[in-house]
């Protein structure tokens, strides 16, 4: 998996005391995206779920994929949004 240099995406979640932020990066000649969470945060909300999930040491938990060429931050934001929701965290 390579991902393209220019193109990556940082979404966030910031309600109800929450701060959390995720990460999407574009697999290069592909249109799919793969959203990471960012492991440099505060990750106690989301620490009873994390061995769920594949860690890549450079981008942090790999939580989720997107079929898109292109990524707006409304849309990815809104789909970490109901990743934490399906996944109990919010």
């Amino acid at each position: 998996m390579k991902f393209d240099p220019n193109q990556h995406l940082h979404l966030g979640y910031y309600e109800n005391n929450v701060d959390l932020e995720a990460v999407a990066y574009k697999i290069q000649n592909e249109n799919k995206w793969v959203v990471f969470l960012d492991n440099e945060q505060n990750t106690t909300l989301v620490k009873k779920i994390l061995d769920k999930y594949d860690f890549h040491e450079k981008y942090g938990y790999k939580i989720f994929t997107v079929d898109a060429d292109d990524l707006s931050y409304e849309v990815g934001s809104k789909l970490f949004e109901e990743w934490l929701k399906a996944n109990n965290i919010i």
